[in-house]
């Protein structure tokens, strides 16, 4: 991929915007439903980045600003696609994340009650 001097600011938006979501995601019970919807989110608006390059100059054009007026809208139109849920990717995300933290609470309670190995529990 050949970067441009006009996109290397769109791209570190665009990393900044990740870096954004994937801090804001808190640890807790609701924890799967954030990083779900936040991956899908993001999926999104890369998938609407990527579709929308072949529109040629954009909705707003090739000058000043342009690549953070796309920037928004490909971001608003991945959460509007990710808040529908019909890409799916969200409830796997949330699956995955659950099942993995279910054995990593196995594992845990494993280590905590058992005896370690060889030995006869009296």
């Amino acid at each position: 991929m050949e970067l441009h001097a006009e996109n290397t600011g769109a791209l570190t938006a665009r990393n900044g915007l990740m870096t954004g979501r994937i801090s804001r995601v808190e640890r807790g019970a609701e924890a799967p439903d954030v990083a779900a919807k936040e991956m899908e989110s993001l999926f999104a608006t890369l998938l609407v980045t990527e579709m929308r390059k072949g529109l040629g100059e954009g909705f707003f054009g090739t000058g000043k600003g342009a690549d953070t007026f796309n920037g928004w809208f490909d971001e608003q139109l991945g959460a509007s696609i990710a808040d529908q849920g019909n890409l799916g990717i969200g409830a796997q995300v949330k699956e995955s994340i659950i099942r993995q933290q279910a054995a990593a609470a196995a594992q845990a309670a494993r280590l905590a009650g058992s005896a370690p190995e060889g030995e006869v529990g009296q």
